[in-house]
């Protein structure tokens, strides 16, 4: 019986021992992310994707490197909102050698439970701009700076970061390298690289979700979650600059695919171009009036295709164009530095010439043709192929020449749509017949 119970005894204190030990560190995963270059709403979306993910796999800790100039206000307390409030510890890496935290880097690598940097790699410049990236005046200063000192400071008190250089980030666009942040309590310590910072962390006591807990980091997987192929693209095209040119090619090649239906190409295209374009303007939360106007600037780009204006309505497009662009984002708006929302005057001018360039073929050709005799342009057009735009029962209107005719048949009707071929000139009407109609009797 004795020895029977030893061996219960010995059983039982094995297994609390076994349950009591860390998990093998092949059985720990660390996700790591990585947030580099402007950030916008896609990088949000971005952290989320990988923060839920660590959450849902329930891994040890979820890291992100940093590397960033900077960006948006709204995108940036998103990010720091969700790390705040993550289920899963957060680490914050600013790498590699010669990366930077700048401006909304600073707000996201202060957010992290381990906040890291690499040699020679800095941190700060957090005074927020407007959206052309001028100093904000007036009153407005004043509110914004408050506000963006307050955001600063919560988060650097929740993570037990030195608030008041924190402060001077915003308010004196104090920037630290990476040896004196880690002795301001900037950041928790200074690592050559990813294992060097789990190996540092290993130990450290964090709150998580109001629960107190000690990571064990060192020797765990790494599994390395990048933006995928949509992501990197969205990425790239959430800009002012690029959304306008975007907007800008895929309307013309909308004209060039209604001028030559039988293109394709250039209109697949070009509702592409601009759907993305709206889609990055829509996700900026760009002014409704400036996006207005620049749709009503499509709407008289592609009017010009079907009526003779002599560019009067591609003038009126370039015009809706330029006050659409410089109305989509405001320049008091506030931001953080790293991204001009405002349109760059050189990008309004490279949007503005491609409409002008067709203004100005479409006069000169116009005052061409004033000069060339109506009688040697009218008979031109003898034996041209030309298309019905109405039914012509037996008179209607034709387009030949490069313009609409008042025109009629002889024998029968013509539908709406079908070639005809201009026969000769009475008055200033053309004599047309069916092209289908010549080709079989030939």
């Amino acid at each position: 019986m004795r020895g029977g119970r030893k061996v219960v005894w010995l059983a039982v204190i094995a297994a609390g021992v076994a349950l009591g030990q860390p998990a093998p560190a092949e059985e720990r995963t660390v996700l790591l992310g990585k947030i580099e270059g402007v950030i916008n709403p896609v990088t949000a979306q971005y952290v989320d994707r990988i923060v839920a993910r660590a959450e849902g796999q329930g891994a040890a800790a979820v890291a992100f490197q940093i590397d960033t100039p900077g960006g948006l206000a709204h995108s940036t307390f998103r990010i720091t909102g969700r790390l705040l409030n993550s289920r899963v510890p957060v680490i914050t890496y600013v790498s590699p050698a010669g990366a930077r935290a700048a401006s909304a880097g600073m707000f996201i690598t202060m957010a992290g439970h381990v906040a890291a940097m690499a040699p020679a790699t800095n941190i700060g410049a957090a005074h927020p701009v407007d959206s052309s990236g001028n100093d904000i005046k007036g009153d407005l200063r004043q509110k914004v700076e408050n506000d963006t000192v307050a955001v600063a400071q919560k988060i650097a008190f929740a993570r037990g970061r030195n608030a008041r250089w924190a402060e001077d980030a915003v308010r004196k666009s104090a920037s630290v390298r990476d040896d004196d942040a880690a002795r301001l309590n900037v950041v928790d310590f200074v690592a050559s690289d990813v294992a060097d910072v789990l190996h540092k962390a290993d130990g450290k006591s964090v709150e998580v979700a109001g629960r107190r807990m000690t990571l064990l980091l060192a020797g765990a997987r790494v599994e390395t979650n990048e933006p995928n192929l949509i992501e990197t693209f969205l990425h790239v095209v959430v800009d002012p600059q690029i959304a306008l040119l975007l907007f800008t090619l895929g309307t013309f090649g909308l004209i060039f695919e209604l001028s030559n239906p039988s293109l394709i190409f250039p209109g697949v295209i070009g509702v592409i171009a601009i759907v993305i374009a709206l889609f990055a303007l829509g996700t900026l939360a760009a002014n409704a009036a400036g996006v207005a106007l620049l749709v009503f600037a499509l709407l008289l780009f592609v009017s010009e295709i079907w009526v003779t204006s002599h560019g009067i309505l591609m003038a009126g497009g370039i015009f809706a164009l330029i006050f659409g662009a410089l109305l989509l984002f405001p320049a008091p708006n506030p931001t953080l530095p790293g991204l001009r929302l405002t349109i760059d005057p050189l990008v309004l001018m490279a949007a503005a010439a491609l409409p002008a360039a067709f203004v100005v073929m479409i006069v000169r050709g116009a005052l061409h043709m004033r000069r060339v005799p109506v009688r040697s342009r009218t008979q031109a057009l003898i034996g041209t192929i030309g298309v019905a735009r109405s039914d012509l029962t037996p008179a209607g209107i034709v387009h030949a020449g490069g313009e609409d005719w008042s025109a009629y048949v002889e024998r029968g009707s013509v539908a709406k749509g079908v070639k005809v071929r201009v026969r000769r000139l009475d008055s200033i009407r053309l004599v047309v017949e069916p092209a289908e109609t010549e080709e079989r009797e030939s």
